[in-house]
């Protein structure tokens, strides 16, 4: 198959030599430039496909043939992987939304169509993860309870960790209701910085920001937070966006340890 696939990356989120990570664009051209939707995920998902991963991996000069994901369910679960005997299908049966890992040469990912793509990488220690933060999982602090294991499993401390939020809808695309913002007045003391009220209960949730705030009070520097900019709703052409399309793809948010040359 001939094709041209670019992803994302952020600028001066990590060491690429240590590091690789990359965010998959909504679309690739194949055959002479004819774009086609970029079909991933795991391998039940109909709008998912087996080349289009391949592809994926072989742009990124990713060795491994798998992409190692966990069955993302909104919850608050950190699976880690840290038997290199673990195959990607028996991962993808792992109920959890963040994975984290030692091993190198195996992508991790998670899928995203809005919510908050995060990738964690200490380069002390030597240990990555990816997490989906959608709003339930950013409503249980999910990124700080992925930092907190980080620690508790490999001694990682906060002040450490490196944080790249991917493309996601803003707080200028979504809108969300009352009982959606409850959560974030009890578990958020400071709220009010990412939620902004639009009409009677109604209000704008900027995803972004909030699990930034969370980083930040499990440890992580400001200094060491990076953003991709972008917002999928905004920036359709560029991204599946599920609040703008409904059924639609899903964008990879990948990270691997390289094995040190």
């Amino acid at each position: 198959m001939n094709f041209s696939l670019q992803t994302h990356s952020i600028d001066g989120f990590g060491d690429s030599s240590r590091l690789l990570h990359a965010f998959s664009l909504r679309s690739f051209e194949r055959d002479g430039g004819v774009p086609e939707d970029l079909l991933l995920g795991r391998r039940t998902d109909p709008r998912s496909s087996e080349q289009h991963r391949q592809c994926l991996l072989e742009s990124l000069n990713i060795p491994s043939k798998e992409i190692f994901f966990v069955k993302q369910v909104h919850g608050d679960r950190v699976f880690v992987l840290d038997d290199p005997e673990v195959s990607a299908d028996q991962t993808e049966r792992e109920e959890a939304d963040a994975m984290i890992t030692h091993l190198k040469d195996k992508p991790i990912a998670v899928l995203t169509a809005d919510c908050v793509p995060v990738i964690l990488y200490d380069p002390e220690r030597q240990v990555a993860g990816v997490v989906h933060a959608g709003r339930k999982g950013s409503q249980m602090n999910l990124v700080a309870k992925t930092i907190s294991i980080l620690s508790k499993v490999y001694g990682s401390h906060p002040g450490n960790v490196r944080m790249a939020l991917g493309p996601a809808i803003g707080g200028c695309c979504y809108e969300v209701d009352e009982p959606c913002i409850e959560p974030f007045r009890k578990n958020y003391p400071e709220w009010e910085r990412f939620v902004t009220g639009r009409s009677p209960g109604r209000y704008m949730l900027d995803l972004l920001k909030a699990n930034e705030a969370d980083a930040v009070r499990a440890g992580v520097l400001k200094e060491h937070i990076h953003h991709s900019g972008e917002c999928t709703s905004c920036n359709n052409d560029r991204w599946y966006s599920y609040r703008k399309e409904g059924t639609t793809g899903r964008t990879v948010s990948l990270a691997m340890l390289r094995t040190a040359t």
